[in-house]
């Protein structure tokens, strides 16, 4: 592996990121959570000091643009007191990803709420942790919706009620860790790759000189014991990271590729109450779509694939009919799905294009061609690339809903964007080299 010369420039609050329309500050949400109360009151902050609009991200987190470096102190003052900001020193590592439905899915094996809330909760007393990379990513899998890739540096898959197996870069450590530990566990991990990545530099767990399969076994250890009990191992002969961790070892699991599909349309919950997945246009949360949620009132979710979940639903009906007048579809069929652009010309400096604007003309007109590559009339210089692809925030090939990325940039196809939670690609930095 290379060694990395350079810190990543992944933003935060307190360490904002300059692109085009101004500085962009990017919100962590633990777990994709916000009630609609907070959500207001960044929507607030965004209308007072930045562009209005609230842009989602590939990690469930929420960006503000357009931001001057005269108000930043102002705006991070204003996310503490919403409470967005319980930290300043680790406020980019706090990336914590779990199922919008995490505490309310009929299919889980245990409830991830509790364990995202202790995972931030010892991530930020933890002053060494501060070093992570504001890329590096912890997953909670509750079992239930699909959470778990390959892509997560450090990733909690429940496999059992109150167990999870601990992977690496999708690598199984073999160690099943009880609830109860389960936040230790992330802790002394994260601990262990900074003293693996050395002078390296690296940001993530595959970016390690040894590689994540050697680091994932040195978590598990190379000696066995079996037990006997559901082909775990026992105790004898694991590493001091396996010991502190207070694991058993166990068969491989493996975590996907690929995220799962958009959560829409109304959604089961196991309290007898309902939730609505929606679809948000391009990622992007106007001041109109927030005035409709924060009246809905009650727990909001934002996704991964850039859409948002409204919990704990008694009337769905009422509900889908509220954020769809608001511009949010909650139909699986909806010309918007799969459908994702980059930020684009006067807000990206490496883009030529208004890919956002030919976005829309295209979810608006279904013009789609019998190639499936529709006429957006765009302008000679510059290129949107159009790009049916198979990615989650892309469209579905389970349900065969074409997806379409677009690049504004004149260099780059639609995977290579170099936004990654803000373009169709699902990369770490945005308006910013990869």
């Amino acid at each position: 592996m290379a060694v990395r010369d350079r810190d990543d420039a992944c933003p935060g609050v307190v360490d904002a990121t300059m692109a085009d329309d101004g500085l962009i500050a990017r919100v962590r949400l633990p777990g994709g959570r916000i009630d609609a109360a907070r959500l207001g009151e960044l929507a607030a902050v965004a209308r007072e000091f930045g562009t209005g609009s609230l842009d989602l991200t590939a990690r469930a987190n929420v960006q503000l643009r357009g931001l001057t470096d005269a108000d930043l102190p102002a705006v991070a003052d204003a996310l503490a007191a919403a409470g967005l900001l319980p930290t300043r020193s680790h406020d980019r590592v706090r990336n914590i990803l779990a199922s919008p439905l995490a505490g309310r899915d009929p299919r889980a094996l245990v409830n991830a709420d509790t364990v995202v809330d202790a995972i931030d909760e010892a991530l930020c007393a933890s002053p060494d942790l501060a070093a992570l990379s504001g890329r590096f990513l912890i997953a909670v899998d509750d079992g239930g919706v699909p959470v778990a890739t390959a892509r997560q540096d450090i990733t909690l898959l429940a496999v059992a009620a109150d167990t999870f197996a601990l992977l690496v870069a999708g690598h199984d450590t073999t160690l099943r860790v009880p609830t109860a530990r389960a936040a230790e566990a992330v802790i002394r991990t994260a601990r262990a790759f900074l003293s693996a990545r050395a002078s390296s530099g690296a940001w993530h767990v595959r970016e390690l000189p040894t590689g994540a399969a050697a680091f994932a076994a040195r978590l598990g250890g190379r000696k066995e014991r079996v037990d006997g009990v559901d082909g775990r191992t026992g105790r004898a002969g694991r590493s001091p990271e396996t010991d502190a961790a207070d694991g058993t070892r166990a068969r491989p699991v493996a975590a996907s590729a690929r995220r799962g599909d958009p959560l829409i349309g109304t959604l089961a919950q196991s309290d007898g109450r309902h939730a609505v997945g929606a679809l948000v246009p391009l990622g992007r949360l106007t001041q109109r779509h927030v005035a409709a949620l924060v009246a809905l009132g009650g727990d909001v979710r934002i996704t991964t694939t850039r859409g948002v979940v409204v919990r704990d639903v008694l009337d769905p009906v009422a509900t889908v009919a509220a954020l769809e007048a608001a511009g949010l579809p909650c139909d699986p069929a909806s010309p918007w799905r799969g459908v994702t652009a980059c930020s684009g010309l006067g807000s990206c400096r490496r883009a030529s294009t208004d890919v956002r604007a030919a976005a829309t003309r295209h979810a608006l007109s279904l013009g789609l061609a019998p190639t499936g590559r529709p006429d957006i009339g765009l302008p000679p210089t510059g290129r949107a690339d159009l790009a049916p692809t198979n990615r989650p925030d892309s469209g579905s090939p389970s349900t065969g809903h074409p997806g379409l990325s677009l690049s504004g940039h004149p260099d780059t196809g639609p995977t290579n964007s170099g936004h990654p939670d803000t373009g169709p690609t699902n990369s770490d930095q945005p308006d910013t080299g990869p």
